[in-house]
Parts: C-alpha cells; sequence; structure tokens
C-alpha cells in the first residue's frame, strides 16, 4: 500500500489528531501537576483508617441487631404477702445466769435475777425483823456494814473460794435449808435464818460486827 503524501487530506487528518492527542496529554498534565500530592505513607495510612471505620461500624450495626437483652429487663419483681391471719413465731432469745449447779432455779433469765438481787428490800425486811429477836433499831448501824461486807447484801452472792452463799454468807449454803427450801433465791428466808445465827453465835448484829472487825469473819 502506498504511504499517504504530503498534503493529501489523509495526512491532515493524522497531523490533526496529533495534535488533538499532544493537547489532551498536556491537559492531563497540567491537572496532574496542579493537585496536591500526598506522601506514600500518608495515603496508606488514609486508607487503612477507611477499612477500620467501615470494620467498626459494620461491627456495631452488628451488636446493635444481634445483642440479647438482659435478663433482669425480661424479670418481674415478685411480692411476697402473707394472709393477715397468718401467725408468725419467733424464737426466744435469753440470758441466762446460773445461781447453782443442781438446783431447780440453775437457770434465770437477767430479769429474774435482778428481781431476785434487791440490796433495798432485803436491808427494809432486815429492819423489821430486829424487833422478832429482840433488838433496836440501832442494831442497824451494825448490820448493815456487816452484810455490805460479806454479800453486799446480794442474794446469789457466792464466796468463789469457800463457797459461802447468800446474803449471811452461810457455809455451807445448805444451812439455810433449815429455815426455807428457797435459801437460794429468797433474801427473806436467808436473812430470817442470818439473824437467827447471830443472835445464837454473838448475841446481836453489833456483837457479830465487832467479831468480823476484830478477825475478818463472824
Amino acid at each position: 500500500m502506498a504511504a499517504p503524501q504530503e498534503g493529501s487530506p489523509r495526512s491532515r487528518r493524522g497531523k490533526a489528531a496529533g495534535r488533538r492527542r499532544a493537547a489532551e496529554k498536556s491537559n492531563l498534565s497540567l491537572l496532574w501537576d496542579a493537585t496536591p500530592k500526598l506522601p506514600v505513607q500518608q495515603v496508606a495510612a488514609v486508607a487503612v483508617a477507611g477499612v477500620l471505620v467501615a470494620g467498626v461500624s459494620a461491627s456495631q450495626q452488628s451488636t446493635s441487631i444481634s445483642a440479647p437483652v438482659p435478663a433482669a429487663q425480661n424479670s418481674h419483681t415478685q411480692t411476697v404477702s402473707a394472709a393477715s391471719d397468718a401467725e408468725v413465731v419467733f424464737s426466744r432469745v435469753s440470758a441466762s445466769s446460773k445461781l447453782a449447779s443442781g438446783t431447780p432455779d440453775a437457770d434465770a433469765t437477767a430479769a429474774d435475777i435482778k428481781k431476785i438481787n434487791d440490796p433495798q428490800a432485803a436491808q427494809t425486811f432486815a429492819a423489821a425483823k430486829l424487833a422478832g429477836f429482840g433488838w433496836g433499831q440501832d442494831q442497824m448501824s451494825c448490820l448493815l456494814p456487816l452484810w455490805t461486807k460479806e454479800s453486799s447484801w446480794q442474794t446469789t452472792a457466792e464466796n468463789p473460794s469457800s463457797l459461802a452463799y447468800g446474803i449471811a454468807q452461810s457455809l455451807p449454803a445448805e444451812k439455810m435449808a433449815s429455815t426455807g427450801a428457797d435459801y437460794r433465791t429468797n433474801y427473806k428466808t436467808q436473812i430470817s435464818w442470818g439473824l437467827g445465827y447471830i443472835k445464837e453465835r454473838y448475841g446481836s448484829p453489833c456483837g457479830a460486827w465487832g467479831h468480823s472487825q476484830a478477825t475478818g469473819w463472824y
């Protein structure tokens, strides 16, 4: 095939096409040169960040759709009720104090012990009993310090060494049983026995108090 001659229409069309391609390439080059260039590392970082953001969004969407509802939200508060005439029983708790082993009154509540140990009432009873033994009220001035020293007028007082017991500190305690079986818990029984013991042994409370001051016992 013969080459196109210079100046022929075909030659002119080829040159025009070449000029258009050169112009287009020149325009692309200008656009590329005018566009800000990012370093390769920044481009890579942007691409990775985009992937991560897309992944997190997808994960959050999946979680919001498939997350189970906590059991507490599905539960309902249950109210426990009982009939108005239902019987409620409480266990009784009491404090006890051992009066003496092997006796019917071995276990007593604190309230019982407080009633048993009543020094003021015991002293009033003793003062009222003096006349029955032939003594005047002046003997109380000796009886009060005597039994205060021995027991502080406590019905359940017990000497840990000798085991003497009661307001009058009977030794042994069983001696007072001759006056009453309740000698361990009744100050009246103890005082009646104690005054009888003083009369028989010392003649009067002041005689017993004088002996106690001299010897330390009566």
